[in-house]
């Protein structure tokens, strides 16, 4: 049985567990002895601590959570993913923006901007135009992490 916690009944209880010599002390534990007789005997039943340690093991089977069977999906620590992203893409020589979407784009500005007779380009051009714009766009991204 746990200690009384309460200033004003552990005066009361000290004192009858003095008045009742060593066999009654509360630290004892174990089964029903002639102790614990004693002591629930010298105590009055309305501070007793088994009634309070009944309401204190409501509040903390309610204050726990449900255990389920459903496994909890595991999680990497917020940025640990972000940094195995950029040590991957500084090692890879490929580019990053499909090829087939930035042709496209680049054909859709010749037209708005060059003259109408300028309308086919050659595979190295397009090539070296999309490592071009890469490069500027990595380094605007980098210079805007300072």
């Amino acid at each position: 049985r746990a200690r009384d916690r309460n200033p004003t009944n552990a005066t009361a209880s000290s004192s009858a567990a003095a008045a009742a010599g060593p066999s009654a002390t509360p630290t004892r534990r174990g089964g029903s002895q002639g102790g614990e007789a004693q002591q629930s005997a010298a105590t009055p039943p309305a501070t007793t601590t088994a009634g309070r340690k009944k309401g204190g093991t409501k509040r903390t089977k309610q204050a726990m959570p449900k255990s389920s069977n459903k496994k909890k999906t595991f999680r990497y620590k917020p940025g640990t993913v972000a940094l195995r992203e950029i040590r991957h893409f500084q090692k890879t020589t490929k580019l990053l923006i499909p090829a087939a979407s930035f042709i496209r784009e680049v054909r859709s500005v010749t037209q708005i901007f060059a003259p109408p007779d300028v309308t086919r380009w050659t595979a190295e051009a397009l090539m070296a135009i999309q490592e071009a714009a890469e490069d500027f766009l990595v380094g605007l991204f980098s210079d805007a992490m300072l």
